[in-house]
């Protein structure tokens, strides 16, 4: 495994109902369709994204280098955030994004840290080039608290993981923190 230094935020861009009545796994499949005919690139750059339900996706494997932000790949693990359509560097994480997927980002970011200790930084793309992505400030997302948002009536959905990928650790983490509320 590669080592891990840093985690970096991005967004989709899209409306807020970008393909509603989609799933997931499908929303995947396009930006991955984006990134490999669009850029000619080998496949999807980022390593998660977050749909707007709170359901985590993995895309390029975690052992393989991302293409998330020219000359900050090595050493770094992307997510992205389904969202994020005329937001700016300076808006708040609120402003374009749900509670779920707040709740989603701190516990994927959390888990990571926990899995890669040399992890000293999570930072946002608007941070290393002139672009709104992920459209909110990283610094000041991480020094607030997590939204609130209404009770959820059971785990967040995960989708599943692609052949060959063992996220298994993933899924129990996040049913563990999204499961039965009192």
């Amino acid at each position: 495994m590669r080592e891990i230094t840093e985690i970096i935020l991005h967004c989709t861009a899209t409306r807020p109902d970008w393909w509603a009545g989609r799933t997931s796994a499908e929303k995947l499949a396009e930006v991955r369709r984006w990134h490999v005919t669009g850029n000619g690139w080998r496949d999807i750059g980022y390593h998660y994204l977050i749909d707007r339900d709170g359901t985590v996706v993995p895309g390029r494997p975690l052992e393989q280098t991302g293409a998330h932000v020219a000359g900050r790949n090595t050493g770094t693990i992307g997510i992205s955030l389904f969202g994020g359509h005329g937001s700016a560097a300076s808006d708040a994480f609120s402003d374009h994004f749900t509670p779920e997927q707040d709740r989603a980002l701190r516990a994927l970011v959390q888990d990571l840290r926990r899995r890669f200790p040399a992890v000293a930084r999570v930072s946002g793309h608007n941070q290393y080039a002139a672009k709104a992505c992920p459209g909110f400030s990283v610094p000041q997302w991480i020094a607030g608290p997590a939204q609130a948002s209404a009770p959820t009536s059971g785990p967040t959905p995960v989708a599943a993981a692609p052949a060959g990928q063992a996220f298994g650790w993933l899924f129990g983490l996040l049913a563990r923190l999204f499961g039965a509320r009192t």
